[in-house]
């Protein structure tokens, strides 16, 4: 008799330990919806009262005497447990995605030590009391001639721009010079003499904090504009770099609207604080991305509050992570898709296209063989960006949504705090507000003209139609409510 009441016991205290180990399941599973810090407090109100009602309910199943009662208590444990699980990894994939975000302004450059093929130099060691010269216009550099410095004594010499600095390897009035990178290859792609005739004996990276650019507002109560950048290398995410796109999205969380406006990359414009010749776009992507806000809020004569760097490499992982999007292309053309120093040729004809991740690269980077060059590639960039947004606000979101960030993570470089994300998403979800989205692309004209990057070359640019620009600042200052 007293083993069968033992064992009665037993299978209470068994019963009732299952439903405290679910509650603290729960207990943990709310936890960490607090840390994300993405839910309004009556939701969080709500999602507890709910949670507690289920672990009482449980508990109370569990320690009925009834087997039925048991039965269903169990089965729906294991429900709650398998549930609970699902929750928690979204849960820790969303964590592990903010945790990645990169709101440090650390940018990398890396500079080239070039010198004549003809001589024999294979090494900074070998420029031993040799001269050296190099443009001073840039934090970078001067620590990239630190850095030689403690490897080899030589003289050192300052020229004013990049023309001076190739002039003065090709007439021998120096053994080598120091050029950024991206610079250097902007002169080799343009110059045939740069490739035949010099070589790069060796390349110093350095790190250098960006300028602070922020203009801090309340985004869920007032309008702001995020410069939206993609970079052209495949390489770290904060090296300086080319801006294939460039993007302002302007945001009035009063009115709910969004206005995207894109720039041609090859907009022939004054980049900031240089003087004399202007430049392309895209070239002021080199200086850093400060040069690029503080250029692009020149041209539309606006502030921009903050930046978003992109490596739009990650776009292929997102667009297959949902499974692809749809695009409709008003004109048949063929674009290059080059991976691993190997072409792919992708055929794109008129009408719906679905395009997978590297189709939908290979869309957004072709300028070539479209009709209107620069400017149609920025509208296939706004195309491709709305059809994943909308792809992402439907069930798609949901069955693929560690993919989607996992696709994303650590690609992309901020000012915006964490708590202006977490914030604005808070509020979001608070009110839910339906937006209505516009967008424009600035035009042009298509010329040739020297700029600030290579004076002394003569570059594809588009000058900027005057006519669009100030429609695009008007159209700006309505969104920000602006006179």
């Amino acid at each position: 008799m007293e083993t069968k009441k033992k064992r009665k016991l037993k299978k209470s205290v068994v019963f009732k330990g299952i439903s405290l180990v679910v509650a603290a399941i729960s207990l943990l599973m709310f936890i960490l919806l607090v840390r994300l810090d993405i839910f309004p407090l009556k939701y969080l109100i709500i999602a507890f009262v709910i949670l507690l009602l289920i672990d009482c309910g449980l508990y109370f199943l569990m320690s009925r005497k009834n087997y039925k009662l048991r039965l269903s208590g169990t089965i729906l444990s294991i429900v709650l447990v398998i549930f609970f699980s699902v929750a928690m990894h979204y849960q820790n994939a969303t964590l592990s995605f903010f945790e990645s975000i990169q709101f440090l302004n650390i940018q990398t450059e890396n500079y080239y030590v070039v010198t004549s093929k003809m001589k024999s130099y294979d090494s900074i060691d070998d420029l031993a009391d040799k001269r050296l010269v190099y443009v001073d216009d840039r934090k970078g550099v001067n620590k990239a001639v630190d850095d030689i410095d403690k490897q080899v004594k030589l003289t050192k010499n300052t020229v004013s721009d990049n023309s001076n600095l190739f002039n003065a390897l090709f007439n021998e009035d120096c053994e080598a010079a120091l050029i950024e990178q991206g610079e250097y290859k902007l002169y080799e792609e343009m110059n045939s003499n740069i490739s035949s005739e010099l070589k790069v004996i060796s390349t110093i990276t350095v790190h250098v904090e960006g300028e602070n650019i922020t203009k801090d507002v309340k985004i869920t109560q007032e309008p702001f504009s995020v410069y939206v950048t993609g970079i052209d290398t495949y390489g770290e995410l904060n090296t300086v770099s080319r801006s294939d796109v460039n993007m302002v999205i302007t945001v009035n969380p009063t009115t709910h609207q969004i206005l995207l406006t894109s720039i041609p990359r090859d907009y022939y414009v004054s980049i900031a604080g240089s003087t004399g010749l202007k430049d392309k776009l895209t070239h002021a992507g080199l200086k850093g991305v400060e040069t690029s806000v503080k250029t692009i809020e020149n041209l539309l004569e606006m502030d921009i509050n903050y930046f978003l760097r992109i490596n739009f490499t990650s776009l292929v992982e997102i667009i297959d992570a949902i499974g692809g999007v749809d695009v409709d292309n008003p004109f048949e053309f063929t674009a290059d898709y080059e991976e691993n120093n190997e072409h792919i040729y992708y055929v794109f004809p008129k009408g719906t296209n679905h395009l997978g991740g590297k189709q939908a690269l290979a869309y957004v980077r072709e300028r070539y063989g479209l009709r209107e060059g620069d400017v149609a590639r920025a509208r296939h960039q706004q195309q491709v960006l709305s059809a994943v947004i909308e792809k992402m606000s439907t069930s798609t979101i949901l069955t693929k949504y560690s993919q989607i960030l996992g696709s994303i993570e650590g690609d992309f470089t901020t000012n915006l705090s964490l708590a202006n994300i977490t914030g604005f998403i808070e509020w979001q979800l608070d009110g839910m507000p339906s937006w209505t989205v516009e967008s424009m692309v600035l035009t042009g004209s298509d010329a040739s003209r020297k700029t600030a990057s290579m004076p002394d070359l003569y570059s594809s640019v588009m000058i900027p139609d005057e006519e669009v620009v100030q429609e695009a600042i008007q159209k700006i200052n309505d969104i920000t409510g602006q006179v």
